[in-house]
């Protein structure tokens, strides 16, 4: 098997060119209701990467709304207490996941 590695900085520019196109489709600011949704599913990672236990019974909910709230928690919390990464970035991915619904192709 191959080496996967990941460049942070690859990372980080992947990110700048993604927030980019988001602003230039959906502008600088975006009303998240306007998405008619909050409730997603969710499945915590430990299931999510575990391929041998069916998932189905530690499938829950996330919510955009709760992701955005406890985003603008972090901008005032890791001035002083640091980030805790693996809850952070989860909330994160429902937003960005908010963002990859809002730009979904109409069936």
């Amino acid at each position: 098997m191959s080496e996967i590695v990941l460049e942070v900085a690859d990372l980080r520019r992947l990110c700048t060119l993604f927030l980019d196109a988001v602003e230039r489709r959906h502008g600088a600011r975006i009303d998240l209701s306007s998405l008619a949704v909050d409730y997603y599913w969710d499945l915590p990672l430990r299931a999510a990467f575990d391929m041998v236990n069916d998932p189905a019974p530690r499938v829950g909910t996330g919510q955009v709304s709760d992701d955005l709230s406890e985003l603008h928690h972090l901008l005032d919390r890791s001035k002083n207490e640091g980030m805790i990464l693996w809850h952070d970035v989860a909330h994160l991915c429902g937003l960005l996941r908010a963002m990859a619904f809002a730009d979904l192709p109409d069936d």
